[in-house]
């Protein structure tokens, strides 16, 4: 039993470790400054504000869910910010963040028809953990030294550093997260993995569909770090307007693969459906995991929430690609003339 209990605990751990990396993992494709700081505040003419809300598991006691609200927006031309507070629970598991990201951003070449830049950025985040031990042991007569039936928690803080160069509309970017070692002092115990540092690359881009008001933006995003654990996301996004230019849908796909068993394993996929009206996004994401646990215990589910201000956007359902954010054009609702 002894030996169970501290399997439980051990197990438990683990996941929520994994869990501190699954919702930004899972959120990078809606604000990319959350995997690579060098992305925030991109948009030198918009400040946008977000909610989150995901539930996995449903139906389970104490699934796990997660609360997130970010900011992003220009502090100057060349400077830009982005910001998260996130609140976590995983079961017995509780954490609380804050994530700050800089940004700076350097004209390498401007023409009529193209503009190319380069973008660095730092972070810096801070969380606060705890696990309620209160409910471990029960009502058994075995006693875990391991176990005191309080509540543990602990502070901990890291840093992450990003660049992407930009042309266009196509963006090739490359980041590094958890560039220091473990610091919360709730899993530096005997017998606690390592934190790894991870890296980031990307590729994204964005087209239009020549005579109609379809944007699509796929992207390729490959994660590795010292240990095994080698990840490939594919995913696109797609906006569609609609017969009143004050309205658009939009929806995204995504696939990701682990590639450290042999040719690799299926880990998951989601799909998101939305609706754009005017500063107002709107979406509902779904996501199946595809590992035997997943499958096993059910999916998730995400609320996505979104609130843009624009300066030099009459119409805000449909986005404005770099390249002709200097070209005039009038927008019918269906068709740009």
């Amino acid at each position: 039993m002894k030996k169970m209990v501290i399997l439980h605990i051990i197990i438990g751990i683990g996941v929520v470790v994994q869990a501190q990396k699954y919702y930004i993992s899972n959120l990078y494709m809606y604000d990319m400054f959350l995997m690579n700081p060098a992305n925030a505040g991109s948009d030198k003419d918009c400040y946008s504000f977000g909610l989150f809300y995901q539930n996995q598991w449903l139906g389970m006691e104490d699934s796990p869910t997660t609360q997130i609200f970010n900011a992003q927006g220009p502090l100057s031309k060349s400077l830009g910010f982005g910001t998260y507070v996130y609140n976590d629970r995983n079961g017995n598991m509780k954490e609380f963040g804050l994530h700050q990201s800089l940004s700076y951003e350097v004209l390498l070449g401007k023409s009529r028809r193209h503009i190319s830049k380069l973008a660095f950025g730092l972070a810096f985040s801070v969380e606060q953990s705890s696990i309620d031990e209160s409910n471990f042991q029960n009502n058994t007569t075995i006693i875990d030294p391991l176990i005191h039936g309080g509540i543990s928690s602990g502070w901990g803080y890291n840093s992450n550093a990003g660049v992407i160069f930009m042309y266009d509309d196509y963006h090739i970017g490359f980041s590094v997260t958890n560039m220091l070692n473990q610091t919360n002092p709730l899993y530096k115990g005997d017998g606690e993995p390592g934190l790894p540092m991870d890296w980031h690359l990307f590729l994204s881009g964005m087209y239009k569909v020549v005579d109609r008001d379809v944007f699509l933006e796929p992207m390729v995003m490959v994660r590795g770090n010292s240990e095994t654990d080698k990840r490939v996301d594919l995913s696109l996004k797609g906006t569609f307007p609609t017969p009143n230019p004050m309205y658009a849908l939009w929806g995204l796909v995504a696939y990701r693969r682990t590639m450290d068993d042999n040719f690799g394993k299926s880990l998951g996929m989601a799909a998101t459906m939305g609706v754009n009206y005017q500063r107002i996004s709107l979406g509902l994401e779904y996501q199946l995991g595809l590992t035997r646990a997943q499958l096993e215990y059910g999916s998730a589910y995400q609320l996505v929430l979104r609130y843009t201000i624009c300066n030099n956007l009459k119409h805000h359902a449909i986005p404005c690609s770099e390249a002709r954010k200097n070209k005039k054009s009038r927008y019918s609702g269906m068709i740009w003339y």
